[in-house]
């Protein structure tokens, strides 16, 4: 499996963009890991640029979304051992993705039903799939 996180705008916060590089660390001694960081502008040029993208992709591409499909940690970790190929999470800018994005996305999945920051949406998806990774793998840090 090789994950790509396509996000609009670059994490500007420091303590966040650390956490997230920790995370991005893990993760690669499991599966490759690439990101795709769209520059941000208006939310229809930021979503343009994203559909843009996942027409050129390859696999899964799962939109990130407060109104998606919501998982327990274990749910997730089995959804994701259940991939092969390559698996591309869509995190919106400011505004969020709109209908043409997720319409052009696989599956449209929630962290939570409260809005977050697209910085903390990425830093919670990176934490969360690193947890998936140690969970099918009998590692501790789930518990």
């Amino acid at each position: 499996m090789k994950i790509k996180i396509i996000s609009v705008g670059k994490i500007k916060n420091k303590r966040i963009f650390q956490l997230c590089s920790t995370y991005k660390d893990r993760i690669k001694h499991f599966t490759k890991l690439e990101e795709v960081i769209l520059k941000s502008g208006t939310n229809h040029s930021e979503n343009e640029k994203i559909v843009n993208h996942l027409k050129h992709s390859k696999g899964l591409h799962f939109a990130l979304s407060e109104d998606g499909n919501s998982f327990n940690s274990n749910d997730f970790a089995n959804k994701l051992s259940s991939i092969i190929g390559q698996l591309s999470f869509v995190i919106g800018g400011t505004e969020g993705l709109n209908e043409e994005v997720k319409a052009n996305c696989d599956e449209i999945i929630s962290l939570s039903s409260m809005t977050f920051t697209h910085e903390m949406a990425q830093l919670f998806l990176l934490e969360q799939v690193y947890r998936a990774f140690t969970i099918k793998q009998n590692i501790k840090y789930h518990k």
